[in-house]
């Protein structure tokens, strides 16, 4: 069987250098980051943990998670490249593959009913 998740339990991953980050869907605290919709700390800060803004678009949350994360692997490239290569792989996915988040009920961990008829991109199979 595969390993079950803890319901509510954030994403946890390690970058190329071993250093473990949490992902958590919270909007980052504007008095210590500014207007942003996401944020990725220093590799270096001790528990360093991504935010990212859960009140986006479907196309906008998919591509702060890719900024984010690309921050993580990638921390001392400038913004500017950071930001071409989440928009590329965004619209890529989003745009020309269709990919869609599964909308999941809450409440309970489950997909909302309605859900069973799509594909993992989250388009339907019919």
């Amino acid at each position: 069987m595969g390993k079950k998740t803890k319901k509510n339990e954030n994403f946890k991953f390690k970058n190329t250098k071993g250093v473990e980050y949490e992902v958590f869907f919270k909007k980052p605290n504007v008095k210590w980051y500014g207007d942003v919709d996401g944020y990725c700390h220093d590799p270096k800060e001790k528990d360093p943990k991504i935010y990212v803004n859960p009140y986006l678009t479907k196309q906008s949350e998919l591509n702060t998670i890719i900024h984010e994360m690309a921050h993580a692997f990638f921390w001392d490239k400038p913004e500017k490249d950071i930001y071409a290569y989440a928009n590329a792989i965004s619209r890529m996915l989003y745009n020309h593959q269709n990919w869609r988040k599964l909308e999941k009920d809450t409440a309970y961990g489950r997909k909302k009913k309605g859900s069973e008829n799509k594909d993992k991109t989250g388009s339907d199979n019919g």
